[in-house]
């Protein structure tokens, strides 16, 4: 199964200097049919103004990867200080909890998208790397388009820029697509970011969210 959804129907959460756009149920914008896609709870683009930002706020029980669009991305917590720029990924997992702040850490508005997929309750970790996350049962790449995608249960792409088509329907910036259980193959000259997900975990009804 093959679906796309387009980027005019994330729904908006906006407060000083942030706005975000959701791809699935979170916080006033609930949708019991939209909680999840495979493990994966949230997938939010986040356009933050300089010297904007979130402040100190908990996680736990979540793998959280961010990719920045443009701009550049702070990162803090009790053990990590890190700057992070288009072509790199930031993963953390939350394991048993973590708490942390993201800001704007430029002169320049900040676009990322920051995606959360159900985890364990271990040990925290934190990484910067790119453009690749490995997990148990998922895989998270950036990568261009044309690529031909496997069959997995759950495949996720998010058109990070640039055009492109599948099946036949063109994908612009910001549109996405819900594969499951089926190969597809991508054309055009898009940026994608991709997640292959197993049928590990999946939200019951409640994502582990703070």
């Amino acid at each position: 199964m093959i679906e796309v959804r387009r980027a005019a129907s994330r729904l908006t959460t906006t407060t000083p200097g942030i706005t975000t756009r959701h791809g699935l149920s979170s916080g006033a914008h609930y949708d019991p049919d939209n909680l999840s896609f495979g493990g994966l709870v949230a997938h939010d683009l986040h356009v933050v103004a300089p010297g904007a930002g979130f402040d100190t706020h908990p996680h736990r029980g979540l793998e959280i990867v961010s990719w920045v669009l443009s701009g550049t991305l702070h990162h803090e917590d009790a053990h990590h200080r890190t700057t992070v720029r288009h072509g790199t990924v930031q993963h953390a997992s939350t394991g048993s909890g973590i708490e942390h702040a993201e800001r704007n850490g430029g002169d320049d508005e900040l676009r990322f998208v920051q995606m959360w997929l159900l985890g364990e309750l271990g040990t925290p970790a934190y990484r910067v790397a790119g453009p690749t996350v490995e997990l148990p049962d998922a895989r998270f790449r950036a990568i261009a388009a044309p690529v031909h995608l496997a069959a997995a249960p759950f495949v996720h792409v998010f058109v990070a820029d640039g055009t492109a088509t599948v099946a036949g329907t063109q994908l612009n910036a910001g549109d996405e697509v819900r594969i499951t259980d089926e190969p597809v193959s991508i054309e055009g000259t898009a940026e994608l970011l991709v997640w292959e997900i197993g049928r590990g975990k999946s939200v019951d009804g409640a994502a582990l969210r703070p």
